[in-house]
């Protein structure tokens, strides 16, 4: 019986039109971390600015001495030729979620800071950068 109070209340939340909760929301996360490639390369200012993602942009990052930081201006600088980062397989998820009109923002942490943010839509797909960089 205990078991069944949590299984009605998402049921009730879905049946409301609420959607699917924070929990489900950080699991989607986690498996789109997981899956995350580097997409292109890019050299501003003596900084390396790393965009992640799988067909489409969903997070950059800046890169300096080994080591990710946010980045939140637009991507601008020279391409360079791609390669893998050992840090990608370093990233890992806060343990909250925050829910906004239409769509989830989870926090990618690096050795436990924030070094970006995933968007998931309502669907819990994917939300690309915007703008687009």
């Amino acid at each position: 019986m205990r078991r069944l109070g949590p299984v009605l209340l998402l049921l009730l939340g879905l049946a409301l039109g609420e959607g699917p909760g924070p929990e489900a929301a950080r699991a989607r996360c986690l498996e789109v971390l997981r899956a995350l490639e580097v997409l292109a390369l890019y050299r501003e200012d003596g900084t390396t600015l790393v965009l992640l993602g799988q067909e489409r942009p969903l997070l950059l990052l800046a890169v300096e001495r080994g080591r990710p930081f946010p980045h939140l201006g637009p991507l601008k600088g020279r391409p360079l030729p791609r390669r893998p980062f050992a840090f990608v397989k370093e990233l890992s998820l806060a343990r909250w979620v925050v829910a906004l009109p239409g769509e989830y923002r989870c926090f990618v942490l690096h050795r436990g800071r924030v070094v970006g943010v995933l968007r998931l839509g309502e669907d819990l797909t994917p939300l690309p950068l915007s703008p687009p960089p």
